[in-house]
């Protein structure tokens, strides 16, 4: 279960932990994959990632953290076939359903569970 404060962001939370998992990600998946899901990806060091939306269909949120799990960058609307390089170096990053970031007004900063 992914938290902030006492909210519940998504119920259910599928670790990117392997090289695969962690290159193939949402990639040939439907928007249902992501509705009250968080995909996390975490990393052994902090580092800069880059991210692909190639052949993911639809936009998504995602949020940056570093080790104490603080947002220390936010990229709404993640639309399809584009690419982003965090500015940060980050522990590890959170993908999940379009429109999350703003409906829970998630800033830098804040501290979220899981």
């Amino acid at each position: 279960m992914l938290r902030f404060k006492k909210k519940i962001i998504a119920s259910k939370i599928i670790y990117c932990d392997s090289i695969i998992r962690k290159g193939t990600g949402l990639i040939f998946r439907t928007k249902d994959s992501v509705n009250d899901t968080a995909w996390i990806f975490r990393f052994k060091r902090q580092r800069k990632v880059s991210i692909t939306m190639f052949f993911v269909f639809f936009p998504i949120d995602i949020i940056f953290l570093d080790e104490q799990n603080k947002i220390v960058e936010l990229k709404e609307n993640f639309r399809p076939f584009q690419n982003y390089t965090s500015a940060s170096k980050i522990i590890s990053f959170i993908e999940l359903r379009n429109g999350v970031i703003k409906r829970y007004s998630l800033k830098k900063g804040y501290i979220l569970k899981f």
